[in-house]
């Protein structure tokens, strides 16, 4: 993994400036390339090739393609002995392959790659200037328009400070208030764009070209349930042998969930060595230990099962006081999702030892594992009852049996009202946070309706929402969150569980194999079918348990002094136009009585506070 930046100018100065702002993306080199039309910007994260030969920017044999690269090619040596005998290699990188590929197949390459990435590609002979970002989204990238320019960056921190007016984007922000992040191709800044899963800009003369991937990934047919279960080792094995190409060690993120344990069992009889895992656990008594703790101590239990070498960090009030700000910057953008600073602080540790590290990341939305994926389940059983029994049904049943929200979920208008009504943060009185001076429902509803839409399959709700899932919850939160707190100390974080064939073999997975309506605390059950000889019996056993944080506790204790200071109007200038902070300090008070609950909406004021401070006060 690295960051690339650039313009499509001559202009090494800028360029090496953007860099230096995400030199902490690529410690191990830096390098830049210009000339009339281009400057393009690299700093290096070493996983391929250690030698100078993967330096970058990179050019191709006969000079016609310079490359910015950002990612993983999974299949590059098996791309490269097929090209081998027309071309020229001069390193071992899987950049390099892009660019030969490039000289055979122009564009059309994309369709033969399959890994993680953003890149962009300078083809001298027809001035274009090409951008380019994996089809799952695990990479970002950025861009704007100046003076009929275009920049581009693997953060926003590159691009901000260049943009003639720092406004931030209302409907964005609305978005960020309404859901904890921002989703689709908007965010937080006014101008500034993120190039969306799967999109290629061709930009040349001033003017832009976009493409969507139209990539088809092959996948036997599953004529039954027991061909799924033969079908998923084969597969599973394959994308991890795959992904486990380094010349460098490769680590895990370890939870005690089925997903992560799943990755540590292949990636033991895999690699035949011993694996460097890592986990979290937080400093609570003895009485929360158990509660808050329980993903740690599976955790430990798992290590000693698969005999890696673990690492656990305790994480305490202090250290999320101590790095809440470096979290808010490397991010970006405000982000609600308070998992943040465990990660940030867990990538720090890991970065010790590991330059690449595997995660769970995609586990449940493939496999089906999230409770709320039995409701949507039930919702689709629902709705293929005649229409007019529902409408006589609902009204009649008592509200202690099934409460409002839950009844206009079975009678939704629109699918995004549905997925909405998941996804939202559902804390009373989170609608209060805006002001009313910014808030504007329609807009927005109408930007997450355009946006969403394109997600959905006629033939089936439950598959619906998973893939919205996918390519806005899961990329825009959860991915960004991944790649950009373990980039914040150089380490390249990588996701099997979303391999472009996983997503397509989810495509041909029925509902009821992953989530069977008999299953009330626990779905993935195809996965675990298919794979329990590779999962430890006491975790085959246990429900699913989301993970839990104690920083609703820990509001009410050692962080309400660091609370009270920043969700307060005088902590930095400009920010009543955007929050109402009367509201806000209301939801708070009731938080701390124990009369309402009210983290999310508290913790999102904070980062946006901080977020502010850090990138518009300052």
């Amino acid at each position: 993994m690295c960051g690339i930046a650039g313009i499509s100018e001559e202009n090494s100065g800028l360029v090496e400036d953007m860099i230096s702002k995400i030199d902490h993306r690529g410690p191990d080199d830096r390098g830049v390339f210009s000339e009339p039309g281009v400057t393009l910007g690299h700093c290096r994260l070493s996983i391929q090739d250690l030698s100078y030969a993967g330096h970058q920017p990179m050019k191709s044999s006969t000079g016609r393609y310079t490359i910015v690269f950002n990612g993983e090619i999974y299949n590059f040596k098996k791309l490269r002995t097929n090209i081998k005998p027309k071309h020229k290699f001069i390193s071992g990188t899987d950049t390099e392959v892009i660019l030969e590929l490039f000289e055979e197949y122009g564009l059309n390459c994309l369709n033969k790659i399959s890994g993680i990435y953003a890149f962009a590609i300078w083809d001298a002979l027809k001035k274009e200037l090409i951008l380019c970002r994996d089809k799952v989204g695990v990479k970002p990238l950025y861009y704007a328009y100046l003076n009929g320019k275009i920049i581009f960056s693997s953060e926003m921190k590159s691009l901000y400070s260049l943009m003639p007016k720092k406004q931030i984007n209302i409907n964005a922000l609305n978005c960020y208030f309404r859901l904890g992040y921002v989703t689709g191709e908007e965010t937080i800044w006014q101008g500034i764009k993120r190039l969306l899963p799967g999109n290629t800009i061709i930009f040349s003369k001033g003017k832009e070209k976009r493409i969507a991937s139209d990539k088809q990934i092959s996948i036997p047919k599953l004529e039954n349930i027991e061909d799924a279960k033969s079908f998923i080792p084969k597969l599973l094995n394959e994308v991890m042998e795959d992904q486990m190409i380094s010349d460098v060690p490769v680590g895990l993120f370890l939870s005690g969930g089925i997903d992560s344990n799943l990755l540590l069992s292949l990636m033991s009889q895999i690699s035949g060595k011993k694996i460097n895992t890592y986990s979290s656990s937080f400093r609570v008594s003895d009485k929360d230990n158990e509660k808050f703790n329980s993903d740690a101590i599976y955790a430990r239990k798992s290590s000693k099962f698969f005999n890696s070498n673990h690492t656990e960090i305790q994480i305490s009030e202090q250290s999320i006081i101590d790095s809440i700000e470096d979290v808010v910057w490397h991010m970006d953008e405000p982000n609600s999702n308070s998992s943040l600073l465990p990660n940030y602080l867990l990538a720090r540790k890991a970065s010790i030892n590991n330059k690449v590290i595997l995660s769970g990341e995609g586990g449940d939305e493939i496999f089906g594992g999230y409770d709320r994926y039995r409701s949507y389940r039930m919702i689709e059983r629902w709705r293929k009852v005649p229409s007019i029994l529902r409408k006589i049904t609902i009204p009649i049943i008592p509200d202690k049996l099934l409460n409002s929200k839950n009844k206009n979920r079975l009678n939704y208008e629109s699918l995004t009202d549905l997925y909405l009504s998941f996804a939202d943060n559902s804390e009373l009185k989170s609608d209060k946070i805006a002001s009313l001076n910014i808030k504007d429902d329609s807009k927005l509803n109408k930007y997450l309706d355009d946006f969403l839409k394109k997600f959905y399959y006629s033939s089936s709700l439950f598959d619906s929402l998973i893939n919205a899932e996918l390519n806005s919850w899961l990329v825009d939160d959860y991915l960004m969150r991944a790649d950009k707190m373990s980039m914040s100390h150089g380490i390249e974080n990588r996701v099997p569980f979303l391999d472009e064939r996983l997503i397509e073999l989810s495509k041909n997975l029925k509902s009821s194999w992953k989530y069977p309506l008999k299953n009330k605390l626990r779905g993935k059950q195809i996965l675990i079918d298919s794979m329990k000889s590779s999962i430890p019996d006491f975790l085959l056993n246990n429900s699913k348990k989301g993970w839990v944080s104690p920083i609703s506790k820990w509001l009410r204790e050692d962080l309400q002094e660091m609370a009270y200071e920043i969700i307060n109007e005088n902590y930095v200038s400009g920010t009543d136009e955007f929050i109402n902070f009367k509201e806000v300090k209301n939801i708070f008070k009731e938080h701390l009585d124990g009369r309402g609950y009210g983290v999310q909406s508290i913790w999102s004021v904070i980062t946006f506070q901080i977020w502010y401070k850090k990138f518009i006060s300052n």
